[in-house]
């Protein structure tokens, strides 16, 4: 999967691109069996410069504001986190400039975001300047209905993952039976050892940052790994079926890391986002993921790949075939019935973009967006001035 800013893009552009600053993709929040699940406390670096917090109704254009900031930074050569919306596959959340420590976040629901430190590091970018209100107005019944039937569809659709959830708790349970769990901390501690190399725990407890690296979205199970691990040098690809302890290995691995004061990120299950299913230690450039259905990650030739399921009885295997069987086809079922709501609830709110979209105006935006520009500009230069970059970079 080719590295990109947008969509719209050529392939010639887009190596531009790659080659002046590196973009890096992740979901901040996911459809998940507990609803909407929300890691927006972890978009922005603890000692942020700059924070910039967009409030508006959809079609408003808060994601096409981004993105082509975004776009223009990574041409200037600053790396960029694209913090993807995990329900509309083209549309931003948020976009992350480590180097100056600068964000603009989408601040409205189901991620709703306010000021923390207004006037001082965080400000409100407020669209509603930027359209005409009484022809809004005019459509206030045809907007209450549309946004009560999008909740209602995600409603159901989060009932649904919940329902695949509980199936596939089952799932595991019929292979856990069957763990040597010995087996599988003996693993844990030659990976620890292997990527720590004996270091001892320190007083210094290290930074954990937790996202998400796959989405349920309107199309299915959609990841950025290739962005996210794919440019790590050392990869840990954790195989097995469900139930076989690989997010407890490697939640064990980013717990050793903690403990001996690295920074690490953890990437969550979209299914189940108390499950860790990547993990990373950037100043190590090193990275786990889980390898299972629905999210297979292909191993490359230099990746070390550690099967769990070669601590499975046969014989418990044997034993549950039947139920396993059982077990996939409804949990499938289920999964794939509430992508399918999902996809419905976005073309819900596709149709109300159009009482917010005819009524922008969106030259005035542009002229925003360059104001924007140059207040970002003027806080990256500023860092490189005091020699704060790397600091910026490190809070990621």
């Amino acid at each position: 999967m080719m590295l990109a800013v947008s969509a719209t893009i050529d392939v010639k552009e887009e190596n531009e691109l790659i080659a002046c600053g590196r973009i890096k993709k992740v979901f901040p929040g996911c459809n998940t069996a507990e609803g909407f699940y929300s890691f927006y406390d972890y978009i922005i670096p603890p000692n942020a410069s700059r924070i910039f917090i967009i409030k508006g109704g959809p079609g408003v254009g808060k994601s096409t504001f981004m993105r082509s900031i975004a776009d223009f930074m990574v041409e200037q050569g600053y790396d960029v986190e694209l913090h993807c919306c995990s329900s509309d596959n083209g549309s931003l959340d948020g976009i992350v400039f480590p180097q100056p420590g600068v964000a603009i976040i989408d601040g409205m629901a189901p991620h709703t975001l306010d000021p923390k430190l207004p006037g001082a590091v965080d400000e409100i970018v407020y669209f509603g300047n930027y359209w005409d209100e009484d022809k809004i107005r005019n459509h206030k019944k045809e907007l209450i209905a549309l946004n009560k039937e999008v909740s209602r569809t995600f409603t159901r659709a989060y009932r649904f993952l919940k329902a695949a959830q509980i199936i596939y708790r089952d799932w595991e349970e019929a292979n856990t039976e069957g763990m040597n769990f010995g087996w599988a901390n003996q693993q844990a501690a030659a990976i620890i050892h292997n990527i720590l190399d004996a270091e001892p725990v320190t007083a210094r407890v290290g930074r954990d940052r937790h996202l998400f690296a796959r989405a349920i979205t309107p199309d299915g199970m959609v990841d950025h790994l290739d962005t996210i691990i794919g440019p790590c040098k050392k990869k840990y690809v954790i195989a097995g079926k469900p139930g076989t302890g690989k997010s407890v290995l490697i939640a064990k691995v980013g717990q050793a890391a903690l403990e001996r004061g690295y920074n690490v990120e953890l990437y969550h299950c979209p299914l189940n986002p108390s499950k860790v299913e990547q993990m990373v230690i950037p100043k190590l450039d090193v990275a786990l993921t889980k390898s299972i259905e629905p999210h297979v990650y292909s191993a490359g030739a230099d990746d070390v790949v550690v099967n769990m399921d070669k601590a499975l009885d046969p014989a418990v295997e044997k034993k549950y075939a039947e139920v396993i069987a059982e077990n996939q086809e409804i949990f499938f079922g289920l999964f794939n019935r509430a992508i399918g709501f999902i996809s419905a609830a976005k073309d819900i709110h596709d149709q109300m973009e159009q009482y917010y979209a005819p009524y922008m105006d969106f030259d005035a935006l542009a002229r925003l967006r360059q104001q924007i520009l140059e207040q970002i500009l003027s806080t990256a230069n500023s860092q490189k001035k005091n020699g704060d970059t790397e600091l910026c970079r490190a809070s990621l």
